[in-house]
């Protein structure tokens, strides 16, 4: 978690459509909204490295915006439920997508010191930049990617993440937050059936 000022941006989503979906936290517990205003979302973005510091977003932008999220997280909560996505919730994402996001460039990272290509944007905007949001959505729901999304179980919790495991088993959004409340959960009630 990364705290800015009275916002917890939490970046364990493992891309950065779940990233942005969990801006809004705690689901299960009726929420804690994180972008609650064009600020806010221009504050996520920089913090994302989506935009420069100092991008302005404009009210209708900000709606729509929290739109495209909402759409996003229908599709990642029908898709581990495994049922259909809701044909709104890609029509969503089809409005964003049919949007110039800007040329793709490609890019050498190295990941354990393998190169690995990327395709870099330079968003300019807050418009362009959510387009790249709607773009890895759309490439986490519609290909085999989509297999390994979860929503952490813990109470209160509901963060969206991509499991990247070996094995595929990850359970919790962090092992640090939701993981270690989980197993001393359990082993005060495995001490108190001892008793």
């Amino acid at each position: 978690m990364e705290a800015v000022g009275d916002r917890e941006w939490v970046w364990y989503g493992g891309r950065l459509s779940t990233d942005f979906v969990n801006t809004r936290r705690y689901r299960f517990a009726g929420g804690r909204e994180l972008l609650k205003a064009p600020d806010d979302l221009a504050a996520w973005l920089a913090a994302a490295k989506l935009t420069s510091t100092g991008v302005g977003v404009a009210g209708a932008e900000f709606d729509a915006a929290l739109h495209l999220r909402e759409a996003v997280d229908a599709g990642i909560r029908a898709t581990v439920a495994d049922e259909p996505v809701p044909g709104d919730a890609v029509d969503v994402l089809n409005h964003w997508l049919d949007r110039p996001a800007g040329p793709a460039r490609p890019h050498l990272v190295l990941r354990s010191g393998v190169p690995a290509l990327e395709r870099r944007f330079d968003p300019r905007d807050a418009v362009t930049a959510l387009c790249r949001v709607a773009a890895d959505a759309a490439e986490l729901l519609g290909t085999d990617a989509r297999r390994t999304l979860r929503i952490c179980p813990g109470p209160d919790c509901s963060g969206r993440f991509v499991d990247k495991s070996p094995g595929g088993r990850r359970r919790w959004c962090s092992m640090a937050g939701c993981g270690n409340r989980a197993k001393a959960a359990q082993h005060r009630r495995t001490v108190r059936t001892n008793r």
